[in-house]
């Protein structure tokens, strides 16, 4: 049995993020630069009171295709400590139930990998995802 999960896409690729870690998907609005930051961080939002820092998912997996995000989905893990962040995608596609990985990837940030109507899909391990976006603090 599968888990419920946020497909995305960022560029020409297809993730899934478990909906356990997605509380919101808004629009992308108003996210303000921060000067000296890494390139995969965009700057920061404020979404309903709090203030997050938001991430281009497309560029911290290095996923091909051209990059035109439109989505805030709010990423967290429960911890402790609480760590939050929002994450610039291109399209959110659907919340469904994903069987669990089928394939092996070599990679920090993925659970695995599944295919779906002939796309494969990685399935994003948010907890690892939190720790290379923002190693050492809370997001």
């Amino acid at each position: 049995m599968g888990e419920t999960c946020v497909r995305v896409r960022v560029g020409a690729e297809e993730y899934a993020l478990p909906v356990r870690h997605v509380p919101e998907v808004a629009p992308l609005t108003d996210v303000t630069p921060v000067p000296g930051t890494p390139p995969q961080v965009l700057g920061i939002c404020n979404l309903r009171g709090e203030v997050l820092p938001v991430f281009d998912l497309a560029g911290a997996l290095a996923a091909t295709g051209e990059v035109a995000a439109t989505r805030l989905v709010l990423a967290e893990d429960p911890g402790p400590p609480l760590r939050r962040c929002a994450l610039a995608v291109d399209e959110v596609l659907e919340v469904a139930e994903l069987d669990d990985a089928q394939e092996a990837v070599d990679s920090a940030v993925l659970s695995g990998a599944i295919l779906l109507d002939g796309r494969l899909v990685g399935l994003i391990d948010v907890p690892a995802l939190l720790d290379v976006l923002a190693p050492g603090e809370p997001a």
